[in-house]
């Protein structure tokens, strides 16, 4: 994760926008259906004359990219029978495509002219897609963060399908966006330039080859961040590290009157005895200014969405969040991700109930997503008749998905760190 979620306003220089040290070149579709005259679009009638003179410039571009060491990713499409969706055989249909377009085994699904990855190049990957952004159902996102990717530079067909589209998505993934005009290109001018008014306006900078170019030559080859030893550099090894409150989340889950019991169930003896411990661990996360999210379940009925209140003492103040879950995930079908990736977060701490429920299948995907995800052992908690499920739930993620600690060592860690940052985080005078 690059940025800061203190450092949101920042307006980043042309320089720092395509420094080749965090940036990817993104090749979409150049394929043999998209661009010679015997492939699918040229045979229905697309006016593919303008794509030879952009592939030209995009070959310069890579090859600058190859000198400077830059990530490069190479997009293909791929339409086979088993990913084409009713809708989609629908639209091809009415463009009267024969049979789909880039099929596997094809000279249609293959790189046009020279287009392609180096093969055993370590900085370039092929990634397959199969809709018109590279974002749906691919592997790319996992490819840029595990790479360090804040930019992605978007060349390649066309212009105002597979490329805007990716744009729009790279975007909504909090990747700055750069489309080199004379980099991509589709079957009109009019669609051409629609499409970069669309971007320029909306989603990222449209700029040249050659300036991207000149930068990448301007700075040289050096460390990037796709590199092992990079990677390595950007991992968090230590508690001290993980922890630091500038890019740590505290996620509360379902810390509700009907699922802690405002009776004193016996069968919520456990569960009961962690909120003391548990709301310690919300007042050392707000005076650390730690990032606070609180999820709540609740149920879809006649009159809408209903959720149980908060237990007292559990409310969120100010600016803490409150993520609303339908599911077990806390992720699933909610802003969760959004919240955590527009704030750079990088670790999420977790408390609340239940440990073999909510709190284990939200962190199993928090360590999917590639967050650091640590489980306050003391301040998680399941019914009394499911102590062996909260018990296997705990060493299951201990083992494969995160870290169990106390609440008392996680709280000692923000204090160390707000101690040494205290003007950094704004920290209140008391808890």
């Amino acid at each position: 994760m690059i940025g800061s979620r203190y450092e949101k306003k920042k307006v980043l220089s042309f320089d720092e926008r395509v420094d080749p040290t965090s940036t990817a070149l993104v090749v979409i579709d150049v394929q043999n259906d998209f661009a010679l005259p015997q492939g699918v679009c040229g045979q229905v009638g697309d006016d593919i004359s303008l794509v030879a003179p952009m592939v030209a410039r995009l070959k310069a571009l890579i090859e600058s990219a190859r000198k400077a060491g830059v990530l490069i990713v190479f997009v293909r499409t791929i339409y086979d029978e088993p990913v084409l969706s009713p809708a989609l055989a629908e639209q091809y249909s009415r463009r009267g495509y024969p049979n789909s377009i880039c099929l596997t085994g094809t000279r249609g699904a293959e790189f046009y002219h020279g287009i392609g990855p180096k093969k055993n190049a370590p900085n370039e990957i092929l990634v397959t897609k199969h809709r018109y952004s590279a974002f749906w159902g691919s592997s790319i996102d996992l490819v840029l963060r595990n790479n360090g990717i804040r930019t992605v530079v978007l060349t390649g067909i066309a212009t105002e399908v597979c490329v805007e589209s990716t744009a729009r998505d790279a975007f909504f993934k909090d990747y700055q966006v750069v489309v080199p005009e004379d980099c991509v290109g589709c079957y009109s001018e009019d669609r051409q330039q629609a499409a970069l008014v669309v971007i320029a306006r909306s989603f990222g900078v449209v700029t040249s080859g050659t300036e991207i170019a000149t930068v990448w030559q301007k700075l040289g080859n050096g460390a990037r961040n796709w590199q092992p030893e990079m990677r390595a550099q950007r991992a968090l090894t230590t508690l001290d590290e993980r922890l630091r409150p500038a890019h740590t989340a505290l996620v509360l889950a379902n810390i509700q009157s009907d699922i802690y019991g405002a009776d004193q169930d016996r069968d919520n003896v456990a569960m009961i005895s962690t909120l003391p411990a548990t709301k310690a661990l919300l007042d050392n996360a707000r005076y650390a200014s730690c990032f606070i999210i609180h999820a709540r379940a609740a149920t879809l009925s006649e009159r809408g969405v209903e959720s149980a209140p908060f237990v007292a003492g559990f409310e969120p103040r100010g600016e803490e969040q409150v993520v609303t879950c339908h599911r077990f995930s806390a992720f699933a079908d909610t802003q969760l991700d959004v919240l955590l990736r527009s704030n750079c977060i990088r670790t999420a701490v977790f408390a609340g109930a239940t440990t073999n429920c909510t709190i284990e299948t939200t962190v199993r995907e928090t360590a999917d997503r590639d967050y650091y995800a640590i489980v306050a052992v003391d301040c998680v908690a399941a019914p009394d008749t499911e102590a062996d499920l909260h018990a296997a739930a705990l060493t299951n993620i201990g083992r494969y998905f995160g870290t169990v600690l106390s609440s008392d060592a996680i709280a000692a860690t923000w204090a160390h760190d707000a101690s040494l940052h205290r003007e950094t985080y704004a920290v209140p005078s008391t808890p």
